[in-house]
C-alpha cells in the first residue's frame, strides 16, 4: 500500500511540473515569446549546427558523412570535393583528421609525431563552437608532442611532466579538427603516413592504468534539418545544454530567461503542449532570428575591394558575448579557424556590388605580385555554391574536378612581372586561359580565401584582395 501510495505521489509531481511548465509558457505575453525565442535561436544556432553535424559524423551510422564514434580518430584519404555536405564552406586544401571528444568519463589525450616538412593543425572547439586550443605548427611548433583534454567537472588527479599541454574544456563533448598540408596532386601517400601517426586515446590507456567506468548514453534526437526552422529547435538545445554544464557565468542569466519558453538542459519539449498564440510567437521568433543571421552573414566584417575580410572565429573571451557575430561565423563557415591561424576574406559581389553568379557572367581576379595572398605557409581561393541555406553552401561538380587554386596548384600561368590572374566562369576558357580556370555553377557562387599562418599585413588590415571584375 505504501508502495502505490508513492508511486501516486511521484504521478501528481509530474503531473504538476509538466503543467506549471506549460502554465509557465502559455501565459507569456506573445510578443514576449517572440522576442525571447528570437534571442534563444540566435545564442544557440551555433549549438544547431554543431548538433548537425556532429550527429551526423558520430551518432548516425546511416548518415553518409558518418565515420566514427566519440574519442576515435578518423582520416580523409583525399581532398575534399563536390560530394562533401558535413559542412558549409568546407576546406580542400587539406585532407582532414576528425574525431569527436567524450570527456564525461576521463580526459583524453592527443599524441603527435614531429612535422618538420610542412604545415599541419589541430583545431579544438566545443559544444559553442569556440575555438579553445590549438595544437600545430603555429602555436605548439614541429616537435612531437601529448596534449591532454580534461572536461569540465573532472575530479581526478592530472599527472605532472607527462604532457606537452593540458587543456580544459568547458563542454562535455568536443570537435578536434586536423588538417595536414598537401603540397600537390603526388603528395597523398605523405600526408597518409603523416595521419597514421597521430594516436587519440584515453588518459587510462594513456598511463596504462584501469579504466573508469563508462559514461551512459546520451540521448541523441534523430535531427530534422525542418526542426530547426521552427520552435522545435528547443528540443536539440536541451540535449546540448546538459552538456555543458555547469553553465559559464556569462550564459547563466540569458539561459534562466530561455527557460519561459521550454529551454531547460535535459528537458523534454513537445510543442503541442503549447497553445497557439505562444507557437506562433515562438516560430515567428524563430524566422526574424534566421533573418538577423543572415543580414549579419551578408556584412560580417569590414569590406575591402568587395571582400569581407571576415576575423569572425575565436574562443569564449573572443566574441564578448556577442551572439549573433557567432551565430553568423557558423553560417558563413562553421569551424572556422582563428584569424592567426588562417584568415578567410569571402566574396559574394563583384567590382559593381553585383551578386557573382557563373550563369549570366564571366570573371576574373587580377593579383600584382604585391597583391598575392601574404601567407607564411600557402594560400587558397575556393568556390562555394549557395545551396546550404542561401548563404552558405559546398563545393561546386566540374568537369575538370578543379575546387579551389592555391599557391601548390600544378602548372599556374603567372605574369612575367609575377602577378597571377584567376578566370572564373563556368564554361571552359580559352586554351590560354584554362591553367588558371577556376570553375563556377551555373547559379549564384560566393569565394572564400584562406591564408594559413597571415602575416603582418594580412593581420592588421593593410592588405587586402583585389576585387572581382566581370569578363565581357
Amino acid at each position: 500500500m505504501k508502495r502505490s501510495l508513492l508511486l501516486f505521489a511521484a504521478f501528481l509531481l509530474f503531473i504538476s511540473c509538466k503543467k506549471e511548465t506549460t502554465t509557465t509558457q502559455n501565459a507569456l505575453n506573445a510578443e514576449e515569446a517572440k522576442s525571447i525565442a528570437k534571442e534563444a535561436y540566435i545564442y544557440g544556432y551555433p549549438m544547431l549546427m554543431g548538433y548537425r553535424a556532429l550527429y551526423a559524423s558520430t551518432v548516425d551510422k546511416k548518415s553518409p558523412a558518418y565515420r566514427s564514434g566519440f574519442n576515435i580518430i578518423t582520416h580523409d584519404r583525399r581532398p575534399a570535393d563536390d560530394t562533401r555536405k558535413d559542412v558549409v564552406s568546407m576546406n580542400a586544401d587539406t585532407p582532414y583528421s576528425l574525431f569527436a571528444l567524450d570527456l564525461r568519463a576521463e580526459p583524453i589525450v592527443l599524441s603527435v609525431p614531429a612535422i618538420k616538412d610542412r604545415y599541419y593543425v589541430f583545431q579544438f572547439t566545443d559544444l559553442f563552437t569556440h575555438n579553445f586550443a590549438y595544437v600545430g605548427t603555429r602555436s605548439t611548433g614541429s616537435e612531437a608532442g601529448d596534449y591532454l583534454f580534461v572536461g569540465p567537472d573532472y575530479k581526478g588527479e592530472i599527472p605532472k611532466g607527462k604532457f606537452k599541454k593540458v587543456f580544459n574544456v568547458e563542454s562535455q563533448l568536443a570537435i578536434g579538427i586536423g588538417r595536414t598540408q598537401l603540397l600537390g596532386s603526388k603528395d597523398l601517400a605523405n600526408v597518409i603516413q603523416i595521419q597514421d601517426k597521430y594516436k587519440v586515446t584515453s588518459l587510462s590507456q594513456f598511463l596504462g592504468t584501469a579504466s573508469p567506468k563508462k559514461a551512459s548514453e546520451i540521448n541523441w534526437i534523430a535531427f530534422n534539418p525542418k526542426d530547426i526552422e521552427d520552435a522545435n529547435f528547443i528540443k536539440y538545445m536541451n540535449v546540448y545544454l546538459d552538456l555543458v554544464k555547469p553553465f559559464n557565468k556569462e550564459d547563466v542569466e540569458d539561459l534562466a530567461k530561455f527557460e519561459k519558453i521550454g529551454i531547460k538542459a535535459g528537458a523534454d519539449f513537445d510543442s503541442s503542449q503549447l497553445n497557439e498564440e505562444t507557437l506562433k510567437a515562438i516560430n515567428d521568433g524563430v524566422q526574424e532570428g534566421i533573418t538577423a543571421i543572415k543580414e549579419k552573414a551578408a556584412h560580417i566584417s569590414e569590406q575591402k575591394n568587395g571582400w569581407n575580410m571576415m576575423d569572425p572565429f575565436g574562443n569564449r573571451e573572443f566574441y564578448k558575448k556577442d551572439h549573433l557575430l557567432r551565430a553568423a561565423a557558423v553560417m558563413v563557415g562553421i569551424y572556422g579557424n582563428d584569424k592567426i591561424e588562417a584568415f578567410y576574406p569571402v566574396v559574394y559581389n563583384d567590382k559593381e556590388g553585383q551578386t557573382l553568379n557563373g550563369k549570366t557572367n564571366k570573371y576574373k581576379i587580377h593579383f600584382s605580385k604585391d597583391e598575392i595572398p601574404p601567407a607564411k605557409y600557402f594560400w587558397s581561393i575556393t568556390m562555394y555554391d549557395k545551396s546550404a541555406d542561401g548563404t552558405g553552401g559546398y563545393l561546386i561538380k566540374n568537369p575538370i574536378n578543379r575546387f579551389l587554386i592555391n599557391s601548390t596548384t600544378e602548372g599556374l600561368v603567372y605574369d612575367k612581372d609575377g602577378g597571377l590572374t584567376i578566370y572564373i566562369q563556368n564554361q571552359k576558357p580559352d586554351k590560354s586561359l584554362e591553367a588558371n580556370w577556376l570553375p563556377a555553377p551555373a547559379e549564384e557562387f560566393y569565394l572564400m580565401t584562406r591564408i594559413y599562418g597571415p602575416k603582418e599585413s594580412a593581420l592588421n588590415g593593410t592588405w587586402s584582395p583585389p576585387a572581382i571584375e566581370k569578363v565581357n
